[in-house]
C-alpha cells in the first residue's frame, strides 16, 4: 500500500467518522428541536387555557357588575318606594288627625238626606249593572232604618242618550224618589248631558223627582274655555222653584273663584239650592272643601266619592279604604252638611247587591 493510498484511506475513514458524528448530532439536534416544539406546543395550550380562563373571569366580573348594578337599582327603587310610602303614611296620619279634630267639634249635624248614585253601564262591563232597582232601593232602606230621606241618582250608559235614559227611568223608577241629573260635562267640547226645561218637564210629569242635580258646570266650562250659560241656569232654577223641586249644585274645583261664581248665579234662589263640595278634588282635602262651602251657602252638602283615592294617586276608586270614606262622610255631617251624596255606584254595590262598604257606612251614619 502506497503512502497516497494510506492517506486516502485515512481521509475516507475520517470523513465517514465525521458523517457518522454529524448524523448523530443532527439526530440529537432534531430530537432536541422536537422536544422544544412539544414544550412550545404545551406552553401554547397552557397559554390558551389561561387566556380562556381570563376571558371567563372577565365575563364573570362583567356579569357580577351587571348584577351589582341591577341590585343597586333595585335598592334605589325600594328606597324610593319606602320614601313614597312614608310620605303617604304621613299624609294619611295628618288627615286622621284633622278628622279627629273635626269629630271632637261640638257643632251638631243638620243631615237630612242621603243620595246614592246607581247605574246601568250596559254590555261590556262586569260591574255597574242594576238588575232590580226596587230590590237595591229596599236594601238601602233596610240599612237606613228610617234615619234619613233616601234618594237615588240614576245613570244609564253615561246618560249620553236622553231618549234611552228616559225610557229606562220610566221602566224602572216609577215609585222610587230620585234626583235627576240635568247637566254633566265630558271630555269633548259639548256636555254629555244638558237637559232642556221641556225635557225635564217630561220626566217630572212621569217620575217621582225630588231634586235636580247640576254637576261640575262651572269647572267644565272653565276647562273648555267656554262662556258660562247663565240664562240656561236661570231657566233651570225658575223651573225648579215653580215645580217645588230642590237643586243640588255640585263642584270639585275651589280655585279661580268657582264657588264664589255660584253665589252670583244662584242669587235669589238660595232657599232651594244646596251647594255640595265633591271630594274627588285634588286641590284641597275634603274637610277644607266642606268648611269652604259651609261658610258660603245657606244650604250645603258633601259629595263623598271614592274617586278621591284615584285622584290622589293611591290606587283605583275600588281600593279606597271604607274607613276613610266613612270619615269623610262623618266630617261633612259634623260640620253641618244637609245632604250627603255617594258615588260611584260600583264602590258600594256589586251589580245591585250592597257591599260591606255600604253596610259599614250605613251602620256608622245611623248610629251617630
Amino acid at each position: 500500500m502506497t503512502r497516497d493510498r494510506i492517506i486516502t484511506a485515512v481521509a475516507l475513514l475520517i470523513c465517514v467518522a465525521c458523517v457518522i458524528s454529524l448524523v448523530g448530532v443532527t439526530i440529537n439536534h432534531t430530537n432536541t428541536l422536537n422536544q422544544k416544539d412539544s414544550e412550545i406546543m404545551a406552553l401554547t395550550l397552557t397559554l390558551e387555557d389561561k387566556n380562556s380562563q381570563i376571558s371567563e373571569l372577565k365575563a364573570k366580573v362583567a356579569s357580577d357588575n351587571d348584577t351589582i348594578n341591577s341590585l343597586n337599582a333595585q335598592v334605589a327603587n325600594l328606597q324610593n318606594q319606602a320614601s313614597n310610602f312614608t310620605s303617604q303614611i304621613t299624609t294619611l296620619q295628618n288627615q286622621v288627625d284633622d278628622l279627629t279634630a273635626i269629630m271632637n267639634m261640638s257643632k251638631s249635624s243638620e243631615l237630612k238626606t242621603l243620595i246614592f248614585h246607581i247605574c246601568e253601564k250596559g254590555a261590556g262591563y262586569e260591574w255597574g249593572h242594576l238588575p232590580d232597582v226596587n230590590y237595591t232601593y229596599n236594601q238601602i232602606l233596610s240599612l237606613n232604618n228610617g234615619a234619613y230621606d233616601v234618594l237615588l241618582l240614576p245613570e244609564y250608559k253615561g246618560n249620553e242618550n236622553w231618549t234611552e235614559t228616559l225610557a229606562w227611568l220610566k221602566a224602572n223608577f216609577q215609585n222610587i224618589p230620585i234626583e235627576l241629573s240635568v247637566f254633566e260635562g265630558g271630555t269633548n267640547n259639548y256636555p254629555n248631558m244638558k237637559l232642556t226645561v221641556d225635557q225635564i218637564l217630561e220626566a217630572v210629569t212621569t217620575l217621582n223627582i225630588r231634586e235636580l242635580r247640576i254637576g261640575e258646570i262651572v269647572s267644565w266650562h272653565m276647562a273648555h274655555f267656554l262662556a258660562f250659560p247663565t240664562d240656561y241656569i236661570t231657566s233651570l232654577l225658575n223651573f225648579a222653584r215653580s215645580h217645588g223641586l230642590r237643586v243640588q249644585w255640585s263642584e270639585w274645583q275651589v280655585n279661580y273663584g268657582v264657588f264664589q261664581r255660584i253665589q252670583g248665579y244662584i242669587a235669589g234662589f238660595e232657599d232651594i239650592v244646596t251647594v255640595t263640595f265633591q271630594t274627588n278634588s285634588k286641590e284641597v282635602e275634603p274637610w277644607d272643601g266642606f268648611l269652604l262651602v259651609g261658610g258660603m251657602f245657606q244650604h250645603w252638602g258633601g259629595s263623598i266619592q271614592s274617586w278621591y283615592w284615584q285622584e290622589r294617586g293611591y290606587g283605583s276608586e275600588f281600593d279606597m279604604p271604607t274607613s276613610l270614606l266613612v270619615q269623610h262622610a262623618l266630617a261633612a255631617r259634623k260640620l253641618g252638611a244637609e245632604i250627603l251624596q255617594f258615588e260611584p255606584y260600583w264602590y258600594l254595590f256589586d251589580n245591585g247587591e250592597p257591599k260591606e262598604n255600604l253596610q259599614l257606612l250605613m251602620t256608622v251614619l245611623t248610629s251617630v
